[in-house]
């Protein structure tokens, strides 16, 4: 590890932690829009170190928390400290990784650690500044993730205030950081050893404490775990999947699966055996709100951050034979988990459970844990395939069930897609078992080899990290801000297409340059966009839809009219309509990719020929294109969006085709010696009349006079 001197302010590489004594910092980065100075680099003190290569460092170079933080150290007699930003070469993949795996190893090895605690004030003297409410119990620095290991793992914290004054110590405060964080104390005082916590408690930890990049979701728990992993920093929240397929190679705890949703019930359940397919009744056909499909994080093994373990604290492992001798098999089970394309592979007790609370045929993996009750937790799985009468279908599995229909439908509502989001939320994945419910159902446990789909795919893993994003993008009850990206003008333009803002609308209007923008405001009617050419034009209705939805939630419209069709009232008949939520109008309804929605319409020009409207909708970002003020982007003036429109003949390739060809015989021509080939019909050579080259708008006009 390398350390800073704390009187030349010079480095000194330490193979070995244990070998030296120095100080360790615990802090909270500083961020641009902090309003203070970024923290110095590596190579930033390699650059000032450089400049006094005959003595010491001029502390005047350095930033107020490098010199605070050595002034600290050294006045209670250390020459070495270790403080991450600056002591980690982060340009190098190599030792950024050996940093990040060894990072718990040299807090715990430290002979202090300095809690320095930017948002907290200074205590007076003999004040006790930790009853709550405090600045002390709110700082940002018990939010965040990387301090959790921080916290637990040196020997001695001392918490530093804003002006570097002592707080306290970890001990002495020890409970009231128990209250603020829920780590046990026992843990922060080293009275209890962190393998003795079970695994989802240990991740409940941090599920309250956010990191600035996802993948250190994963990376700042390693130590909590005693495992390593190669970073790889672009993948995002598979780094989280990651970890826990390390833990199940590391740590025999099953708590690692009982995340997310309990099934609460009244009812009991019914135990069947899991017998082969072709002796298995079909399960009884359901109604449409229960059997919807839900493609969700949650129906995977893993989680997909430790946000999933908030409510599973309170669980704890037993021993596979504890689990034997409860269910009363002959032999304990000790699973391993396989990787494979199918999902995990390993052996768990199975029972086929039914009752009024599940929704679909539902199998109940037992797992060696409990609850603080001492009730068993079950897995609730669902069979991939359920129609299918292969072996080998009802051996692979995904993870959950949603509760009862009149359960979470509203009354009031019948709509298909308000139940099917409204089940979602209503995803559960586990159950506890009462001793004496289970013990109704022993004689029907057996164990069974099951894949169970561990990680979700690119689609959904993209979706659930843009939900956020794309819900802001089709509905909102802030003014908006619609501004046509400039790249398209440009490029309608180009193939003959002129865009502008329909007359009688005050709140649209053209800017300077190519820019074109349209507010939309809180109770007004939809804003009218036109796209014109000598052959037809359509007109875009742009706003709040006024049906339910758009009333209630501010759902976005886009409706597509054509030549006559396109008169203010027509407009709104269009746009009031009561529609379901999925409605093709609404901006929910269309596609989402990369942070954009994105929509695919047809119309047909006055000569009946058709043509395909892409319409796409994204934020609005400094930089994105066009003049983006950034309190639109940030919520401060409402939401802003950017809306580009491209179009394309279906007959455009043919004529397209047509050239090429038409291009080729001239080629053979040239090659026989005929230099002087014409061009067929009477559209003029390959030059169009400005003399420049044919573009797509150019054979779209050829194509319709050749028709």
């Amino acid at each position: 590890m390398r350390l800073l001197n704390t009187t030349t302010k010079r480095f000194h590489r330490f193979e070995d932690p244990r070998s030296v004594s120095y100080a360790i910092l615990s802090h909270v980065w500083a961020k641009p829009g902090d309003g203070g100075p970024p923290e110095q680099s590596y190579h930033e003190l390699l650059a000032i170190q450089a400049r006094f290569s005959n003595g010491p460092v001029d502390e005047r170079l350095l930033s107020q928390k490098i010199r605070m933080f050595c002034k600290v150290a050294a006045a209670d007699g250390f020459q070495f400290v270790w403080l991450d930003f600056g002591c980690i070469d982060q340009s190098s993949s190599a030792e950024l990784s050996e940093a990040i795996n060894s990072m718990y190893e040299w807090y715990r090895y430290a002979d202090v650690c300095y809690a320095y605690l930017a948002d907290v004030g200074c205590p007076g003297a003999g004040a006790h500044p930790l009853i709550p409410p405090t600045q002390f119990w709110d700082s940002v620095y018990f939010r965040r993730g990387w301090t959790l290991q921080e916290l637990i793992a040196p020997n001695v914290v001392i918490f530093l205030s804003a002006k570097w004054t002592v707080i306290g110590t970890k001990h002495s405060l020890a409970a009231v950081i128990e209250r603020a964080t829920r780590i046990d104390a026992a843990i922060l005082t080293h009275r209890r050893t962190l393998d003795t916590v079970s695994v989802a408690r240990r991740m409940s930890w941090a599920a309250r404490r956010e990191t600035t990049k996802p993948e250190d979701e994963a990376y700042c728990l390693l130590g909590i775990f005693g495992v390593h992993m190669q970073p790889m920093y672009g993948e995002g929240s598979y780094a989280f999947v990651r970890l826990q397929e390390e833990i199940c190679r590391n740590i025999p705890d099953q708590t690692i699966f009982a995340w997310g949703g309990a099934l609460s019930r009244e009812d009991r359940f019914a135990f069947s055996k899991v017998v082969h397919p072709s002796g298995q009744r079909k399960p009884a056909r359901r109604d449409s709100a229960r059997s919807a499909s839900i493609d969700s994080q949650k129906q995977y093994l893993f989680a997909s951050s430790p946000k999933a373990f908030k409510k599973s604290g309170h669980l704890v492992p037993i021993s596979a034979r504890r689990l034997a001798r409860r269910l009363g098999l002959r032999e304990a089970e000790h699973p391993i988990y396989t990787t494979t394309p199918y999902g995990v592979h390993t052996r768990l007790p199975l029972v086929l459970a039914s009752s009024e609370s599940l929704t679909s045929q539902t199998f109940l993996a037992l797992l060696a844990c409990e609850d603080e009750k001492g009730n068993l937790v079950a897995l609730l799985l669902r069979s991939q395939n359920p129609e299918s009468t292969s072996e080998s279908a009802h051996t692979k599995f995904v993870v959950g069930t949603v509760g009862r229909a009149e359960d979470v439908m509203r009354a009031d509502d019948s709509r298909t897609q308000n139940v099917v989001l409204t089940l979602v939320s209503h995803y559960f994945r586990i159950v506890t078992l009462p001793f004496e419910e289970l013990q109704q159902g022993l004689q029907c446990v057996s164990a069974s080899d099951v894949y169970i789909h561990s990680r979700s795919p690119r689609a959904i893993h993209d979706a659930d990290r843009d939900r956020q994003i794309r819900s802001a993008l089709y509905k909102t009850m802030m003014p908006i801000t619609l501004r046509l990206a400039p790249w398209c003008r440009s490029v309608l333009r180009r193939q003959g297409y002129r865009v502008e803002t329909m007359s009688g609308h005050t709140h649209a209007r053209n800017t300077s340059g190519s820019e074109l923008q349209l507010q939309i405001l809180p109770g007004m009617p939809p804003q009218r966009l036109r796209i014109s050419a000598p052959n037809g034009h359509v007109v875009l209705s742009i706003g709040r839809c006024t049906c339910q939805y758009g009333q209630d939630y501010g759902f976005i419209s886009v409706a597509i009219l054509e030549g006559h069709e396109a008169t203010h009232l027509a407009i709104q008949r269009a746009m009031s309509a009561d529609h379901n939520m999925d409605h093709p109008e609404h901006v929910s309804s269309w596609a989402h990719h990369a942070g954009y929605v994105s929509k695919e319409l047809s119309s047909k020009t006055s000569g009946g020929l058709e043509r395909s409207l892409r319409l796409c909708l994204g934020r609005g970002m400094p930089g994105a294109g066009g003049n983006v003020p950034a309190a639109a982007v940030d919520g401060g003036a409402g939401l802003s969006l950017v809306l580009s429109v491209e179009i394309q003949q279906p007959g455009c390739d043919a004529a397209l085709g047509r050239e090429m060809n038409d291009a080729g015989d001239e080629d053979e021509d040239t090659s026989e010696g005929d230099s002087s080939s014409e061009s067929d019909g009477s559209d003029g050579d390959s030059e169009n009349e400005e003399g420049g080259r044919w573009g797509l708008g150019d054979l779209s006009r050829a194509l319709y006079r050749r028709q």
